[in-house]
C-alpha cells in the first residue's frame, strides 16, 4: 500500500491536437529533405513519422500553441525552424539523438505578429506580418507586410506593404505571392529578385514585379491559391471558384469553375501548374484539370477540408488538414499519394466531446472576473467541461463517444485505431440548410467486465427541417454490441472504419425508448457475481431502474453460421419511476450482488438487487448535502461525491469515516472521480481558475486559464496519499492497470501512477521503450507487405476520361523474400547504427 506522497508522479502520454496554422500554406507539417520523414506539429509536441511504416519514431515535447509556421532549415537538413506569432524563432534538431533537441532560440523583433513564412534561405527568411484577424470567417481587411529577416544580423526590414488585404497565398516555388483585397483586386508580386541578392540594401523598389488584377465576381472570398506561373484561384463562400490569370502578357480571360455547393475552404495548385485541388464543407477533395475543366473526386473524407498543401521535398504526396469536430476545433492530418489517392499516413489525437465550448465559456467567465475580482470564487467552476470515455478491459483501447461516432484510441501506439459509427448518419459533408440537421448523440457507453459486450445509449432530437409538429421531440435508443474477434489478419479490412486486427463491434440488439419517454442518465455493468457480469443496469431521470440481460439461443437451434447465433438482449427486471424528475442520477452495485445504491437528486436509496425493492432495514442517512454526482463502493465504504461534498460511509459500522471534505463540482462531476479496486484508493480531480501571468505577477494582460490538482485518497483518511498539480483542467479520469488515466482540456492524455510499483505498464522508458517502438514498427512493416496482395480498385471517380493519370486498377504482387534478399544488408556492418540497419531492411521489403 503506497504511503508516501513522493512515490506518486504525473506524466503526459500524448501531445494534444494537431496545430492549425490559419495564415500558412502548410498543414502544420514539413517533410525531410529526402522525403522519407514527415515532422508534425501538435499543440504540445513535435512528432516525427517514418512514412514507409506510418509509425512515429520520435517525439519532442514543446509548447506550440502559438505556432505561426514550420519550415525545414536549409542550412541543416536535421533541423526545423518553428516560427511563433510572438516573434520567437526556435531551431529544433528533429533527427539526431541528443539530450537537448532545441538548438537555438532567437527573437524576431517585430511590432506586429508573424502570420506566415514565405521562404527560408541560408542567409535570410521572407515573412509576412500583420494584425491577427479576430473574426471567425477571417474576412476583415488588414494591412499586411512582407519583410526580409537577415539571419546573421537578426534584423527585420519591411519591403512590401499591402493595404486592405483579406487573404493571401504563396506559390509552391515561393516566387509568387498573391493578396486579395477588399477592393476586388489581386496584388500579385514576383519575389524572384529578392532571393538573388545577398544584402537587402541592394534591393530596389522596381526590382519587385507587381501586378494589380481586378476581378468581377462579388461573392466573399474564403480561400486563395497562386500557381508557379501566376494563375490565381479564388474560392468563394457560395461555392464557385474564380480563375484569374496573371502574367503581364497573358491574354486569357477570367473564368469560373462550378461544383462546390458551399464555401471553398482551401485551394492548392500542383507543381506542374496543370491541376487545381479544392476542398470544403462537402468532405470531398476535387481535382480540376485546368485545360479541360474535367474533374475527379476523392469523397467521404473524415471531416471538412480546411487545408490542402504540397511540399517541395515530396510533391507526389498531398497533405490535408481535416476538421473532424465542428465545436472543439479538432483536426486530423491526412497524407495521401497523388498517384493512386491511397492514404499513406493519418495523424489523429483523441476526440473527447466536452460538455461546453471551452474557449467561449472561459472568455465569458473572464469578463465576469474582470468586472468584480474580489467577489469571484476561483475554486468554483461555472461551466461543465467534463467528457465521457471508457477503457476497454480486453484491448486496453480508450473509447471516446463523440456525437454519433465512437473513437477507439490506442494509448501505447499513440494513434487512432478506428471510428465506430454508433448511430446512423450520412457520411458526407453537410452544406447550406443541411447543417440544421442534427446527428444522434451517444451520451453513455459502458463495457461488461470481460470486455465482450458494449452498451451504448444515444438520443436523437427532431429539428425544424423534419416536421413542425415533432420539433424538439427526442427519440432514445439503447444498443448492445458484441465484440467479434477476427480469425485472420485479412478479416480486419472487411468492415472499413469499424474493424481492427483483433476484431470489430457488431450490433446485436437495438431497443427504442428503453425507459419510455424518460432518458437514461446512468448506466453501469453488473458485477461478475451476477450471471458472470453479463448484464447492464440503467436508471432514468425519474429514478426508474431496469436490468438488461442477454438471452442465448438454445443448443437445438444453433447452427454453424455465426450470424444465426446472434444473442438478443432483453429486459429482465424493472423498478417503476417516481414523480420527481432530476438530472442528478448515480448508480453503484456491490461486488457480492446484494445491494444496488441509487442516488437521485439529494437522496440515496438502498435497493435489493434480486427484487429491485427498497430495503428499509438498511437505510443510508443523508450523506450528500446537495445533488449527487457519483456513487462508488471501495472495500466496505460507500464513497459519495455531490455538488458540494465528498464523503465516505462505512457500510458495516454505519458511520462516516474520516474522509469528509468540502468540494465544488459541476454536473459532470461523475467523470472526475475514479476508484482503484485492488489498492482501495480514490482519485479525485479538482479544477480551479488561475489568473496569474506567465511571469508570476499580476498584470493588465494576465492570463485566465483553468488548472487542476489530482488527489489520491484512502477511503478512511482525509489526508491525501498524493497531490499532483496539472497546468490544464481535467475533463475526465479513469482507473487503469494500477494507475489513473485522465484527459485534460487540451485533448491530452496523462497518467497518475505510483513510482514505487515494480511494473507500470503505462509508463515505459529507456531500452524497454525503444524495443517496444521497434516491435511496433516491425509489425507495421509486416502489415504493409501483407496488404500488398490486395487489389486496390480505384476506378475513374470523375465525370470524364480526362484528369489525373490514375490507373483503373493497381495490382500489387507479393515480393519473394529469401536468404539472398537479405544477404547484401549485412555487408559492411561496422559502425552502422540499428536505425540505419532497420532502414535497409525496410527498403528491401518495399
Amino acid at each position: 500500500m503506497p504511503s508516501a506522497v513522493s512515490d506518486w508522479s504525473l506524466s503526459m502520454a500524448t501531445g494534444g491536437k494537431p496545430v492549425y496554422l490559419p495564415y500558412s500554406q502548410t498543414s502544420a507539417s514539413v517533410y525531410s529533405q529526402d522525403g522519407r520523414y514527415i515532422i508534425m506539429a501538435l499543440a504540445h509536441q513535435l512528432r516525427v513519422y517514418f512514412i514507409s511504416t506510418r509509425q512515429c519514431i520520435k517525439t519532442i515535447d514543446l509548447e506550440l500553441a502559438d505556432l505561426a509556421d514550420i519550415k525545414l532549415d536549409v542550412t541543416s537538413s536535421n533541423q526545423v525552424l518553428l516560427f511563433k506569432s510572438s516573434g520567437e524563432l526556435v531551431t529544433v534538431n528533429w533527427k539526431d539523438k541528443v539530450s537537448q533537441p532545441i538548438v537555438s532560440t532567437i527573437s524576431i523583433k517585430s511590432n506586429l505578429p508573424i502570420l506566415s513564412v514565405i521562404s527560408v534561405k541560408h542567409l535570410s527568411c521572407v515573412i509576412v506580418t500583420g494584425r491577427v484577424d479576430k473574426k471567425k470567417n477571417g474576412s476583415a481587411p488588414h494591412t499586411r507586410y512582407i519583410s526580409y529577416f537577415d539571419r546573421n544580423l537578426e534584423t527585420l526590414t519591411p519591403i512590401i506593404e499591402v493595404s486592405n488585404s483579406i487573404n493571401f497565398a504563396v506559390s509552391l516555388d515561393n516566387s509568387k505571392v498573391a493578396f486579395v483585397t477588399s477592393d476586388n483586386e489581386i496584388n500579385l508580386f514576383d519575389l524572384a529578385e529578392i532571393y538573388k541578392i545577398d544584402n537587402i540594401e541592394g534591393l530596389k523598389e522596381e526590382d519587385i514585379s507587381k501586378e494589380v488584377i481586378p476581378f468581377i465576381y462579388k461573392s466573399s472570398i474564403t480561400s486563395i491559391a497562386v500557381s508557379n506561373d501566376s494563375v490565381v484561384a479564388l474560392g468563394t463562400s457560395s461555392g464557385p471558384i474564380q480563375i484569374v490569370y496573371g502574367g503581364l502578357i497573358t491574354p486569357k480571360p477570367q473564368r469560373v469553375l462550378k461544383w462546390h455547393l458551399d464555401q471553398v475552404k482551401s485551394l492548392c495548385f500542383t507543381e506542374d501548374n496543370n491541376y487545381l485541388l479544392s476542398g470544403g464543407m462537402e468532405k470531398v477533395l476535387v481535382f480540376w484539370q485546368l485545360e479541360t475543366e474535367k474533374k475527379q473526386f476523392l469523397p467521404r473524407l473524415n471531416g471538412t477540408i480546411d487545408k490542402i498543401s504540397i511540399d517541395a521535398h515530396k510533391n507526389d504526396y498531398i497533405s490535408l488538414e481535416l476538421k473532424v469536430d465542428s465545436t472543439d476545433n479538432n483536426y486530423e492530418i491526412l497524407v495521401i499519394s497523388a498517384i493512386d489517392l491511397v492514404s499513406r499516413l493519418s495523424v489523429n489525437t483523441i476526440r473527447p466531446k466536452f460538455a461546453h465550448n471551452i474557449k467561449n465559456t472561459i472568455n465569458k467567465t473572464k469578463k465576469k472576473y474582470t468586472k468584480n475580482p474580489s467577489d469571484f470564487d476561483k475554486l468554483k467552476i461555472r461551466y461543465d467541461y467534463s467528457c465521457n470515455f471508457e477503457i476497454h478491459p480486453k484491448t486496453k483501447n480508450l473509447y471516446f463517444p463523440n456525437d454519433s461516432n465512437i473513437q477507439a484510441f490506442d494509448l501505447f501506439k499513440n494513434e487512432q485505431v478506428f471510428i465506430q459509427h454508433a448511430a446512423p448518419v450520412l457520411n458526407v459533408g453537410k452544406v447550406r440548410s443541411e447543417t440544421k440537421l442534427l446527428d444522434p448523440l451517444v451520451t453513455l457507453l459502458k463495457f461488461t467486465r470481460d470486455g465482450e459486450w458494449m452498451c451504448t445509449f444515444d438520443e436523437f432530437k427532431n429539428t425544424e427541417v423534419d416536421s413542425l409538429l415533432l420539433k424538439n421531440e427526442k427519440q432514445y435508443a439503447l444498443k448492445f454490441w458484441k465484440f467479434i474477434e477476427n480469425k485472420d489478419n485479412t478479416a480486419s479490412g472487411s468492415i472499413p472504419g469499424n474493424s481492427t486486427k483483433s476484431g470489430h463491434w457488431e450490433l446485436t440488439t437495438k431497443i427504442l425508448d428503453p425507459h419510455g419517454s424518460n432518458p437514461i442518465l446512468a448506466m453501469i455493468p453488473a458485477p461478475t457475481s451476477y450471471f458472470n457480469g453479463l448484464a447492464f443496469l440503467t436508471a432514468d431521470n425519474k429514478g426508474g431502474l431496469r436490468i438488461w440481460r442477454p438471452s442465448f439461443p438454445k443448443e437445438a437451434y444453433r447452427t454453424s453460421s455465426q450470424r444465426s447465433q446472434q444473442t438478443a438482449w432483453a429486459l429482465r427486471k424493472a423498478r417503476s419511476p417516481g414523480a420527481l424528475s432530476s438530472e442528478a442520477v448515480a448508480l453503484s452495485w456491490s461486488d457480492d450482488n446484494s445491494l444496488i445504491f441509487l442516488g437521485h437528486e439529494c437522496s440515496i436509496t438502498t435497493i435489493n438487487s434480486r427484487t429491485l425493492e427498497d430495503t428499509p432495514d438498511f437505510a443510508i442517512p443523508s450523506l450528500s448535502g446537495s445533488r449527487v454526482r457519483s456513487l462508488n463502493i471501495v472495500d466496505n465504504n460507500l464513497v459519495v461525491l455531490s455538488k458540494t461534498r465528498i464523503s465516505s460511509f462505512d457500510l458495516i459500522s454505519g458511520e462516516l469515516t474520516g474522509l469528509v471534505a468540502k468540494v465544488s463540482t459541476t454536473y459532470g462531476g461523475k467523470n472526475l472521480i475514479a476508484i482503484d479496486p485492488l489498492k482501495k484508493l480514490i482519485c479525485l480531480a479538482l479544477n480551479y481558475y488561475d489568473t496569474t501571468s506567465s511571469e508570476g505577477d499580476s498584470t493588465d494582460t494576465e492570463k485566465f486559464t483553468i488548472k487542476s490538482k489530482i488527489l489520491v485518497f484512502k477511503p478512511d483518511q482525509l489526508k491525501p496519499v498524493s497531490v499532483q498539480f496539472h497546468d490544464s483542467g481535467v475533463s475526465s479520469i479513469r482507473y487503469f492497470n494500477s494507475s489513473f488515466i485522465f484527459v485534460d482540456l487540451d485533448c491530452r492524455v496523462g497518467t497518475v501512477y505510483n513510482t514505487a510499483d515494480e511494473i507500470t505498464e503505462t509508463v515505459e522508458t529507456g531500452l524497454t521503450q525503444e524495443i517496444n517502438n521497434m516491435l511496433i514498427t516491425a509489425q507495421a512493416t509486416a502489415d504493409i507487405i501483407n496488404d500488398r496482395n490486395v487489389d486496390v480498385k480505384l476506378g475513374n471517380q470523375g465525370n470524364g476520361d480526362g484528369g489525373m493519370d490514375i490507373d483503373d486498377g493497381v495490382q500489387y504482387t507479393q515480393k519473394v523474400v529469401d536468404l539472398h534478399t537479405f544477404q547484401p544488408i549485412f555487408q559492411n556492418l561496422e559502425g552502422v547504427q540499428i536505425e540505419s540497419l532497420f532502414d535497409r531492411i525496410v527498403n528491401v521489403l518495399k
